[in-house]
């Protein structure tokens, strides 16, 4: 996400036995044989989103019918499996979301919506090496506000509307729902969505959408928008009475099929190129874009410059140079958490620290070295300016910690997209260009569609026979720098 404070401030699972594999593609195979589907696999272990919603642009609600397919961890000792309901913890009174109701493998299951927001819910079972469904009927409840589950006068963000299958590690992942940053972990996974909603309105949305079907109910006009979004962290949707423009980025081996939908933007051309330059240029230096779609929408949202989904991004109106940084920032994103995940959780300069580098780092990229050099000045300016004033009345420094460890949204942005770009402009600086490509090309290319951390951020750096453990220890664990 890019913040905006200032100018600047912006696991696998394991595979399944064959016999049980082929036991379910059986039992599923109805239900997976539109639209090319994937399931998972020994070969692809990403889970499978299967989900057939309705949005009522009158009433501002959600009505879904949901099957979600996974491998359940090797080593998983609990008698439940465990979704996260982000959508409450973006309602007012942690309510946003009514399950009606839950089947594992097509039996009715018992189910807890539980945790101090209610976005964890525990659906219980017997626990199982074998492929799971599980399958949920649910409504959704948007705030009436322009946030990532929202609507406001212009658009609405169906973001996070979803039950989302919890991550595992040595036991399922429960971190409470945070107020500060992106409170966000998923695996990649594939979204197979159809989407019902009124006629009237375009859809920006993860993927690509595969077909468009329009009809009359009760003397209205609707249409239902197929779509499949692959190896993607979480679905992004916003509906609203979009303008839309598109073009093709070619790269050395895939085409990427860029739409920007804008509703009061100026310049929406200039947008646009500046997204299809980021696109070229990021895959020119760190790998090639990973999806084969690329889409970006023009919708408010309180507090942030913009917001990453998989294959898809939001930009919240802003004055233009502030809005193009975002337009990189949130492109960047695509590299830096969609393919390459980190636990934003606790080491979200990870992620939003190398993107916020990353979107100044292009103006190097774009024969312009003079501007990358006043924005790293400015962004050491304002981050020290920040430390400076809020030190006496408390300052932590410290970049890989909870999110609601952070005293304040404003430390937060100095502390992870300030402080994480100045430590790549540090990492960058002392390596050089040349080392510093090559070693996040490998960083790119050995942690895509996975998790990574700062410990393989190092690794890749050894690859280059730099060992950047010391940088990394020094700016990651000072309280006071």
């Amino acid at each position: 996400m890019q913040k905006v404070m200032s100018h600047f401030a912006h696991k696998k699972f394991p595979a399944a036995p064959i016999a049980a594999i082929a036991l379910l593609v059986v039992v599923l195979a109805a239900t997976l044989a539109a639209c090319n589907k994937k399931q998972p696999s020994e070969q692809n272990t990403a889970p499978v989103y299967d989900i057939n919603m309705t949005y009522d642009s009158e009433a501002h609600t959600i009505s879904a019918k949901q099957e979600t397919l996974f491998l359940p961890p090797e080593n998983m000792k609990e008698n439940f499996v465990l979704f996260r309901l982000y959508a409450n913890g973006m309602s007012e009174d942690n309510d946003a979301i009514d399950i009606l109701s839950i089947k594992v493998n097509r039996k009715s299951a018992d189910f807890e919506i539980c945790g101090d927001d209610n976005t964890l819910l525990k659906i219980y079972c017997s626990p199982s090496r074998e492929l799971m469904s599980v399958a949920l009927d649910y409504e959704v409840s948007l705030p009436n506000s322009p946030s990532r589950l929202g609507y406001g006068k212009e658009c609405a963000s169906l973001c996070f509307f979803y039950p989302s299958l919890a991550v595992y590690e040595d036991g399922w992942r429960t971190d409470e729902f945070a107020n500060v940053g992106d409170p966000f972990i998923s695996e990649c996974a594939d979204f197979y969505v159809s989407l019902t909603m009124d006629a009237s309105l375009k859809a920006a949305a993860s993927g690509k959408i595969e077909n468009i079907s329009v009809f009359e109910k009760d003397g209205k006009s609707y249409k239902t928008l197929e779509l499949c979004a692959e190896n993607i962290r979480d679905l992004g949707i916003v509906v609203g009475e979009f303008s839309a423009l598109t073009k093709t980025v070619r790269l050395p081996s895939k085409n990427v099929a860029v739409s920007y939908f804008y509703l009061s933007d100026a310049a929406p051309n200039d947008t646009l190129s500046r997204i299809s330059s980021s696109i070229e240029k990021f895959s020119d230096v760190f790998g090639e874009f990973p999806y084969p779609t690329f889409c970006v929408a023009e919708c408010p949202l309180n507090g942030a410059g913009g917001m990453e989904y998989g294959a898809f991004a939001t930009l919240s109106p802003a004055s233009p140079d502030v809005y193009l940084d975002a337009a990189t920032h949130e492109t960047a994103h695509q590299w830096w958490y969609s393919a390459v995940g980190s636990d934003q959780l606790h080491d979200a300069w990870l992620d939003e620290g190398l993107s916020e580098f990353c979107t100044y780092y292009f103006y190097k990229l774009n024969g312009e070295p003079s501007r990358y050099l006043s924005a790293m000045a400015k962004i050491s300016t304002a981050y020290g300016d920040f430390a400076s004033v809020m030190r006496p009345v408390g300052f932590d420094a410290t970049m890989s910690r909870p999110l609601g460890a952070y005293a304040s949204n404003g430390e937060y942005v100095a502390v992870t997209y300030q402080k994480g770009a100045l430590l790549f402009d540090n990492i960058y600086s002392l390596v050089g260009e040349e080392r510093f490509l090559a070693a996040i090309r490998h960083y790119y290319s050995a942690n895509k569609f996975s998790f990574a951390s700062p410990a393989a951020l190092a690794a890749a750096f050894k690859t280059q026979g730099f060992d950047i453990s010391p940088i990394l220890d020094g700016w990651i664990n000072n309280k006071d720098k």
